[in-house]
């Protein structure tokens, strides 16, 4: 990060202590995940944030193209703007890498699971640290920062959109269930969601697109299957 900074003009010292901005950033947009993510769901969670995410990367690729060298102010409040707005919506989006493999794994590979997903981010946290100045050195920073990082996030809004289920409030069996079906099936209710919140906001109707997220519907197979918590007057005493 102070490296980060002091390409657009900070100096070394001031580097190092305005790499607090993105940190703290990062930290404070976890709080809005912590109130709300389970009272919309994480598939709205999911979808909402990555445009922020990517709107950010675009206000940090358009400080690069200020000539940090003779409009110094305008280089470093720009990036800083947009540093503040991609750690922010980062933040809130990263709470899902802990939250969805942890309740999607069944009982008997949870531990396996987790450990796996654990792996694999770190890994890649690793490569990105590792690999980053040879990155922007050969890609520019303009293209590390809005052809590489900004394409993954467009790239991952779409797909969200189309494959990604809400879990919210599923028992395991429930989300065994939401997984095994076509996915097909799994499209077809995403795309129906994806119309019908588009027709919303078209006409207005902000109330209804962002409200409290109902939880997926289960392929028809399996809706009178008796899946999920047994209600009490069926239970035998």
């Amino acid at each position: 990060m102070a490296t980060l900074m002091n390409q657009v003009g900070f100096d070394s010292k001031q580097s190092v202590f305005m790499s607090l901005v993105g940190g703290g950033s990062l930290l404070l947009g976890t709080i809005p995940a912590i109130f709300y993510m389970e009272r919309f769901g994480r598939r709205f969670w999911a979808c909402a944030m990555l445009p922020g995410f990517f709107i950010g990367l675009l206000i940090i690729g358009c400080s690069y193209l200020v000539d940090s060298k003779k409009n110094t102010g305008t280089a470093e409040g720009v990036y800083i703007t947009g540093l503040i707005i991609y750690e922010g919506f980062f933040g809130s989006y990263a709470c899902l890498t802990w939250v969805l493999p942890a309740e999607v794994y069944p009982t008997y590979l949870r531990s396996y699971g987790m450990e796996t997903s654990d792996v694999t981010l770190f890994f890649c946290s690793w490569l990105v640290t590792y690999f980053f100045s040879d990155m922007q050195a050969a890609m520019s920073r303009i293209g590390l920062t809005l052809g590489f990082y900004g394409g993954i996030a467009v790239i991952g809004w779409f797909y969200q959109l189309l494959f990604m289920p809400e879990t919210k409030n599923k028992t395991l069996e429930e989300i065994d269930i939401l997984f095994s079906q076509p996915t097909s099936e799994l499209v077809r209710q995403n795309l129906k969601g994806v119309a019908e919140n588009l027709s919303d906001l078209a006409k207005g109707r902000w109330g209804r697109v962002f409200r409290p997220s109902p939880e997926s519907e289960l392929p028809d197979v399996h809706r009178d299957s008796g899946v999920g918590p047994v209600p009490d007057k069926e239970v035998q005493g």
